[in-house]
């Protein structure tokens, strides 16, 4: 059974909108990325059971589900600098014994290989109590949507047959965000030719100033 990228990307954007509500009722739920990471890959496994379910690897012997974190990928150099926080794949298309492809020979540094469709997700959780400003559009969104489009620039200049999409998940503790935040996210979907999304979702938690 392979990936439904529709329906993968349908039950991501339910699941986010869940999450959002659960932390807006318990607003100590997300402390740190790493804690909206784990709410992501829970909620996700619960309500796609596919995504956890073995399935078989291009090995043929070995079993693996889709759903993965930190799984690192190739930039135009052969350095393998680009790690989305989550990656889903399709196991059929992936190796743990040997080179993905007809040709088996050794295996990269990280032990793993895989291609094939995928959707892929980097997050961002904005603590401060200042929300987002300037300086995390630049710092910090704007360098994901670049390590991501060099990662979609690489694929096309290899010809690669098979399509990657990409959500770019921005929590915020409270509901501060300046104006030019709402035209990042509006510019960066605009120019995302069905590639990526750009979602939103806040704490809603009320600092005493």
């Amino acid at each position: 059974k392979s990936m439904n990228r529709d329906q993968t990307k349908s039950v991501i954007e339910s699941s986010l909108r869940q999450i959002e509500t659960e932390f807006q009722a318990t607003q100590g739920m997300i402390l740190t990325e790493d804690d909206l990471k784990c709410c992501i890959y829970k909620k996700l496994s619960e309500n796609y059971p596919d995504l956890i379910t073995p399935m078989q690897t291009e090995d043929g012997q070995i079993n693996a589900p889709m759903l993965h974190t930190e799984l690192s990928w190739y930039d135009k150099y052969g350095r393998l600098t680009i790690k989305p926080d989550i990656t889903i794949l399709d196991p059929g298309f992936l190796s743990v014994l040997h080179k993905s492809g007809a040709e088996k020979v050794k295996l990269p540094s990280k032990s793993y290989s895989f291609r094939g469709d995928a959707v892929l997700m980097e997050l961002k959780f904005i603590k401060n109590k200042r929300g987002i400003g300037k300086p995390t559009i630049t710092r910090k969104l704007q360098e994901d949507v670049n390590k991501i489009e060099r990662l979609f620039a690489r694929l096309e200049d290899q010809d690669a047959p098979y399509d990657l999409f990409c959500y770019f998940v921005v929590f915020n503790k409270t509901n501060k965000k300046c104006l030019e935040f709402e035209q990042f996210i509006q510019k960066t979907n605009n120019e995302a030719q069905g590639k990526y999304r750009m979602i939103y979702a806040t704490g809603n938690v009320d600092f005493d100033d």
